[in-house]
Protein backbone atom coordinates (compact mmCIF):
# COMPACT_ATOMS: atom_id res chain seq x y z
CA UNK A 1 0.00 0.00 0.00
CA UNK A 2 2.87 2.48 1.25
CA UNK A 3 4.56 1.90 -2.55
CA UNK A 4 1.15 2.08 -4.55
CA UNK A 5 0.79 5.73 -2.48
CA UNK A 6 4.63 6.49 -3.29
CA UNK A 7 4.71 5.55 -7.53
CA UNK A 8 1.29 6.22 -8.26
CA UNK A 9 -0.58 8.96 -6.30
CA UNK A 10 2.51 11.13 -5.81
CA UNK A 11 3.37 11.68 -9.18
CA UNK A 12 -0.02 12.32 -10.26
CA UNK A 13 -0.55 14.51 -8.02
CA UNK A 14 2.84 16.51 -9.44
CA UNK A 15 1.47 16.24 -12.88
CA UNK A 16 -2.07 17.77 -12.18
CA UNK A 17 -0.29 20.78 -10.17
CA UNK A 18 2.17 21.36 -12.92
CA UNK A 19 -0.73 21.35 -15.39
CA UNK A 20 -2.71 23.70 -13.33
CA UNK A 21 0.65 26.12 -12.81
CA UNK A 22 1.28 25.84 -16.33
CA UNK A 23 -2.77 26.95 -17.20
CA UNK A 24 -2.09 30.03 -15.09
CA UNK A 25 1.07 30.71 -16.79
CA UNK A 26 -0.71 31.02 -20.49
CA UNK A 27 -1.80 34.28 -21.51
CA UNK A 28 -5.50 34.47 -22.28
CA UNK A 29 -6.69 36.01 -25.50
CA UNK A 30 -9.58 38.32 -24.55
CA UNK A 31 -11.70 39.42 -26.85
CA UNK A 32 -12.91 42.65 -27.70
CA UNK A 33 -16.43 42.98 -26.93
CA UNK A 34 -18.21 45.57 -28.52
CA UNK A 35 -18.94 48.20 -25.44
CA UNK A 36 -15.22 48.76 -25.43
CA UNK A 37 -14.99 51.00 -28.63
CA UNK A 38 -17.27 53.04 -26.96
CA UNK A 39 -15.45 53.98 -23.80
CA UNK A 40 -13.36 57.33 -23.88
CA UNK A 41 -9.98 57.72 -21.85
CA UNK A 42 -10.01 60.72 -19.23
CA UNK A 43 -7.62 62.64 -18.07
CA UNK A 44 -7.25 62.92 -14.20
CA UNK A 45 -5.93 66.50 -13.54
CA UNK A 46 -5.14 67.62 -10.01
CA UNK A 47 -7.80 68.96 -7.63
CA UNK A 48 -7.16 73.08 -6.96
CA UNK A 49 -5.54 73.86 -3.78
CA UNK A 50 -7.79 74.80 -0.88
CA UNK A 51 -7.26 77.34 1.63
CA UNK A 52 -8.39 77.75 4.88
CA UNK A 53 -9.08 81.03 7.12
CA UNK A 54 -9.21 80.43 10.84
CA UNK A 55 -10.72 83.46 12.89
CA UNK A 56 -9.85 83.10 16.78
CA UNK A 57 -10.14 85.64 19.43
CA UNK A 58 -6.90 87.17 20.43
CA UNK A 59 -7.05 86.24 23.90
CA UNK A 60 -6.35 82.76 23.06
CA UNK A 61 -2.88 83.51 21.74
CA UNK A 62 -2.28 85.69 25.43
CA UNK A 63 -3.66 82.48 26.91
CA UNK A 64 -1.27 79.59 25.36
CA UNK A 65 1.86 82.28 26.14
CA UNK A 66 0.59 82.36 29.66
CA UNK A 67 -0.03 78.50 29.70
CA UNK A 68 3.42 78.14 28.09
CA UNK A 69 5.13 80.20 30.99
CA UNK A 70 3.39 78.21 33.83
CA UNK A 71 5.06 75.03 32.12
CA UNK A 72 8.51 76.58 31.95
CA UNK A 73 7.97 77.61 35.72
CA UNK A 74 6.99 74.28 37.08
CA UNK A 75 3.66 75.10 37.83
CA UNK A 76 2.39 72.20 35.65
CA UNK A 77 4.90 69.48 36.18
CA UNK A 78 6.25 67.51 39.32
CA UNK A 79 10.05 69.64 39.74
CA UNK A 80 12.30 69.80 41.54
CA UNK A 81 13.44 72.96 44.23
CA UNK A 82 16.36 73.33 46.69
CA UNK A 83 15.26 74.29 50.84
CA UNK A 84 17.57 76.95 52.36
CA UNK A 85 16.10 77.12 55.51
CA UNK A 86 12.89 76.68 57.55
CA UNK A 87 12.12 79.60 60.53
CA UNK A 88 11.59 83.05 61.19
CA UNK A 89 10.56 85.75 58.84
CA UNK A 90 14.07 88.17 59.60
CA UNK A 91 16.37 85.22 58.82
CA UNK A 92 14.47 84.17 55.59
CA UNK A 93 14.99 87.88 54.18
CA UNK A 94 18.72 87.90 55.06
CA UNK A 95 19.25 84.01 53.24
CA UNK A 96 16.40 85.01 50.47
CA UNK A 97 18.95 88.12 49.71
CA UNK A 98 22.38 85.97 50.08
CA UNK A 99 21.28 83.54 47.42
CA UNK A 100 20.03 85.90 44.89
CA UNK A 101 23.77 87.61 45.29
CA UNK A 102 25.07 84.03 45.66
CA UNK A 103 22.99 82.25 42.61
CA UNK A 104 21.38 85.21 40.24
CA UNK A 105 20.74 82.13 37.97
CA UNK A 106 18.20 80.39 40.41
CA UNK A 107 14.54 82.01 41.21
CA UNK A 108 14.78 81.99 45.25
CA UNK A 109 11.90 83.05 47.02
CA UNK A 110 10.32 82.81 50.83
CA UNK A 111 7.20 80.39 51.32
CA UNK A 112 5.62 80.72 54.60
CA UNK A 113 4.14 77.55 56.45
CA UNK A 114 2.79 77.73 59.85
CA UNK A 115 4.40 78.98 61.94
CA UNK A 116 7.93 79.52 59.97
CA UNK A 117 9.05 80.41 56.54
CA UNK A 118 11.09 78.81 53.74
CA UNK A 119 13.54 79.97 51.60
CA UNK A 120 13.27 77.15 48.34
CA UNK A 121 15.84 78.25 45.41
CA UNK A 122 15.25 77.47 41.66
CA UNK A 123 13.01 74.97 39.70
CA UNK A 124 14.64 71.91 38.28
CA UNK A 125 13.40 69.42 35.92
CA UNK A 126 15.33 66.41 36.79
CA UNK A 127 16.85 65.29 39.52
CA UNK A 128 20.35 65.32 38.04
CA UNK A 129 19.78 68.81 37.66
CA UNK A 130 19.00 69.29 41.54
CA UNK A 131 22.06 67.37 42.46
CA UNK A 132 24.42 69.50 40.47
CA UNK A 133 23.02 73.04 41.49
CA UNK A 134 22.84 71.20 44.96
CA UNK A 135 26.42 70.43 44.75
CA UNK A 136 27.41 74.24 44.08
CA UNK A 137 24.98 75.43 46.69
CA UNK A 138 26.71 73.62 49.53
CA UNK A 139 29.18 75.79 49.26
CA UNK A 140 27.22 78.61 50.90
CA UNK A 141 24.48 76.62 52.58
CA UNK A 142 25.74 73.32 53.42
CA UNK A 143 22.36 72.69 55.30
CA UNK A 144 20.32 72.97 52.34
CA UNK A 145 18.56 69.73 50.65
CA UNK A 146 16.73 68.77 47.80
CA UNK A 147 12.81 68.10 47.62
CA UNK A 148 9.91 67.89 45.39
CA UNK A 149 7.18 70.40 46.18
CA UNK A 150 3.64 68.88 46.96
CA UNK A 151 0.71 70.21 44.70
CA UNK A 152 -1.74 71.90 46.40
Amino acid sequence: MLNYIKYIILPSLCLITTNYLAAQDSSNNITKTPNQADFVPINITSTPEASVTINQDPKIKMLLDIKSKMEKDGEFSDRYKIQLYYGNLNKANEIVRAAKEAFPKWDSSIQWETPNYKVWVGNYQTRLEADRALKEIYTKFPNAFIFKPEKK
